[in-house]
């Protein structure tokens, strides 16, 4: 059992059912956004959940037959390293991808939301590595407009895009 991606997925679960709750007390327009991804999230999470459960099942019931897999279905050719055991930073870049979203989001109310989603933006994605910088910047530009044109224009809330005491 691929014990990283059962508590990724119960996390997944918690941090859902969180977001669920506190979207419950915002008004009724800008509740809806939160609550799809909540419920998004909690199904990702659910069936993260859910797969890890059916294939331990599944390789036990295998191995009791007598028929055991070569290659555990948790481990792909690409996590292996030289000695052949599974790489154990990966689990751990997951985690720290978590643990700063609730940085940045404590972030907002600090630093404005234009600088604490850049900053989270680079470090998140020079964390991963797998994006070039060009493309990087594009996005994250993209990402900056589309949610202010969202939430300001659309549908009309006050977005501290500015840190408090830049904003007087």
């Amino acid at each position: 059992m691929n014990v990283s991606r059962l508590v990724l997925g119960v996390f997944a679960i918690g941090l859902a059912a969180t977001f669920y709750v506190t979207a419950l007390g915002y008004p009724d327009k800008a509740a809806n956004m939160p609550l799809i991804y909540s419920v998004v999230v909690a199904l990702l999470g659910t069936a993260m959940v859910g797969q890890e459960l059916f294939s331990t099942m599944r390789r036990r019931q295998m191995s009791a037959n007598g028929t055991a897999p070569s290659i555990p279905d948790d481990v792909t050719p690409e996590e292996t390293t030289v000695s052949g055991r599974a790489d154990r930073s990966k689990p751990w870049k997951a985690m720290l991808a978590f643990l700063l979203a609730a940085l940045y989001l404590y972030s907002i109310s600090i630093l404005g939301y234009l600088v604490a989603t850049v900053g989270f933006m680079v470090v998140a994605l020079a964390m991963i590595g797998h994006v070039s910088w060009r493309f990087a910047a594009i996005g994250i530009v993209l990402l900056v407009t589309v949610v202010c044109a969202v939430f300001i224009g659309f549908l009309g809330l006050p977005v501290p895009l500015l840190p408090p005491m830049l904003s007087l």
